[in-house]
Formats: structure tokens, C-alpha cells, sequence
């Protein structure tokens, strides 16, 4: 179990509940994924880990919920509603998309396949008010191009043909809307970040560079009226853009000593924040304002690989083996 989480008193953060690979309900490898979901009434935590398992947990108190989803490396998680039920998709090493029922605990349909190579990434939105999922693919396993494509939930098809431009693996994909439309960003391999129009499939505007080594991780956020993209990259930087503009926004956010493996965006006392996590074993959080560290680093016994905020203010963590919900103290 983590007890003892800040390298460095005093912090404003606490940790409600973790879980680790000596419990029979924990992870026993890495946990690459986390995603939260509304069932009937009660906020879920999913875990996805290398040991190829997706795992449930009810956010307030840690308790498991279910057995877990066995036989498909959760290497991505998302959630969306369709026909008023809450479903979670993962993407796995067995180049599919699963889409399961959460209130039902079992799958809905058949899985969204036909990739030819792992799925590194998924993001949900709806277009002309039809749910889609946007996944990311291509170049990991060597076996296909990178590509990003465009799934109608309903139909469990492919909306039109990919969104082409990556020339390297596409490792990262996440929603917004810019000028009332909903757009794809997505970013990967070769260090460069893309906007693409979801009811055209069109870019929006040229590739944005900055960044020198791979894209791991995008989230999404608003920041004084206007849609904002954070990325995380090999290169152990943060950086900030301007979606409406095309632009980057300020200087790289600096203090990571090793490569930023995943970033969140959340709300801390009324301001918008990114919390990420890294190969050094940190986790910061970052006014995005401003562009400064908020407080100390917090201190994690492994690398962190997947982090997501909840709607009621926690933080979820995920690293070799482990899961911790943290919160304002």
C-alpha cells in the first residue's frame, strides 16, 4: 500500500485509498490506463494494466467492484454514454476496441476491429449528435501505417476513411470543440501535434512542433474562455496550446527530470490545472495560467504511467501495481 506519498512536507494532498499487487484484487503489472464512470449514481475507477486486465473500483472508497475484465491489456480507456448507458471501450494489444455495459458488467456488441496494428489511444465525443470514438494506431508494432480513425458507436463502423498526416506511431488522442465544432487532437512518435475537424476530417491548420521527442499524452481543458491542448512529451516537458489559434501557448513547463508519461487536466480551488505524472516517479501539478508549478512534487515507489481526475476532486493514479485516489487535505 502507498502511505507515506510526498517526498517532501508540508502538502496539500492526502490519500484516500490505494491498492497494490500484494492484494488479490490489484494489478500485478504496470497500470497504463485509468478513466472514471457514472453507474447508478455511484462514481467508478478503471484501471488498465500490462498484466491484461481492467479492473473497477468504487472512487470513494477503493473497494473492488466485480472481477476483473481478463485477457485484453487495457492499454487505453474511455467512457461514454450510448442509449443512456454507461459504457467504458479499451484497446488492447489484440488490435481491437472492446465496448463494455458497466451497469450490466459485460460487453456490449461485438468489438470494433479491423486495425492493423495495436490501439494506442481512444477519446469519445458525439458528431452531429451520433457518439463516436476517435482511437490512434500505426507504427508500434511495425505493422501498419499511423493512423487515426473515426468510429460511429451506433453502428460499430468507421466513419470515412482515417485521418492521415503522422508519419511515426500515434500514441495520443483526446476531444474538444473549437468554433462549436468537434475537433480530434492527436499527437505520437514524431513529436508533432494535429487538429482535425470531426465533421469535415479535415486539419485544422498546420502540424504544431515544439516538442523534441515523442508525444505521449494530450488532455484538453478551457483556459479563460478558450479550448486549450496540454501535451506531455519524451522530452520531459509540458507544453500548452492555443486550439482556437493554432499556436503554442508560453514556454515548455520544466521540472520533470525524465520522459512525461501521461497528463490530466482538472480544476484545484477555481483555477485550471495539469497534473502529470513521469518516468522520474513524480507527479506535479501545473496552473495553467501562469504556467507554474503548484506546491511540491508528489513522490510515487515506481514510474507513473496513467492519471485521471474525478468530477468530485480527486486524483487517480496509476504505477507499477498500483492504484491511489488522492485528494486535497
Amino acid at each position: 500500500m502507498l502511505h507515506d506519498l510526498l517526498a517532501a512536507p508540508p502538502t496539500r494532498w492526502r490519500t484516500d485509498w490505494s491498492t497494490d499487487g500484494e492484494s488479490p484484487t490489484g494489478h500485478w503489472d504496470w497500470v497504463v490506463a485509468m478513466a472514471t464512470a457514472r453507474v447508478d449514481g455511484r462514481l467508478i475507477a478503471l484501471s488498465g494494466g500490462s498484466d491484461q486486465a481492467v479492473r473497477a473500483w468504487d472512487a470513494a472508497t477503493g473497494q473492488a467492484l466485480g472481477e476483473a475484465v481478463t485477457g485484453h491489456w487495457g492499454t487505453a480507456l474511455t467512457t461514454t454514454v450510448l442509449d443512456g448507458r454507461p459504457l467504458v471501450l479499451s484497446s488492447g494489444t489484440d488490435m481491437t476496441v472492446r465496448v463494455w455495459d458497466l451497469a450490466a458488467g459485460r460487453p456490449r456488441g461485438e468489438p470494433l476491429s479491423g486495425f492493423e496494428d495495436k490501439v494506442e489511444a481512444i477519446a469519445t465525443t458525439t458528431v452531429n449528435g451520433r457518439p463516436v470514438a476517435v482511437t490512434a494506431t500505426g507504427g508500434a508494432l511495425g505493422l501498419a501505417e499511423p493512423a487515426v480513425q473515426v468510429w460511429d458507436l451506433t453502428t460499430r463502423r468507421p466513419a470515412g476513411a482515417p485521418l492521415a498526416g503522422h508519419t511515426d506511431a500515434v500514441c495520443a488522442v483526446a476531444t474538444a470543440t473549437v468554433h462549436g465544432k468537434p475537433v480530434a487532437v492527436t499527437a505520437g512518435n514524431d513529436a508533432t501535434i494535429r487538429i482535425w475537424d470531426l465533421t469535415t476530417h479535415r486539419p485544422l491548420g498546420a502540424p504544431l512542433t515544439g516538442h523534441t521527442d515523442a508525444v505521449w499524452a494530450i488532455a484538453t481543458a478551457d483556459l479563460g474562455g478558450r479550448p486549450i491542448a496540454v501535451t506531455s512529451s519524451d522530452d520531459a516537458t509540458l507544453r500548452m496550446w492555443d486550439l482556437t489559434a493554432g499556436r503554442a501557448l508560453g514556454a515548455p513547463l520544466t521540472g520533470h527530470s525524465a520522459g512525461v508519461e501521461t497528463v490530466t487536466t482538472t480544476t484545484l480551488d477555481g483555477r485550471p490545472v495539469a497534473v502529470s505524472g513521469s518516468w522520474d516517479q513524480t507527479v506535479r501539478v501545473w496552473d495553467l495560467a501562469s504556467g507554474r508549478q503548484v506546491g511540491p512534487e508528489l513522490t510515487f515507489p515506481a514510474q507513473v504511467q496513467a492519471l485521471t481526475a474525478t468530477p468530485d476532486g480527486r486524483l487517480l493514479v496509476g504505477y507499477d501495481r498500483g492504484v491511489a485516489a488522492l485528494s486535497v487535505a
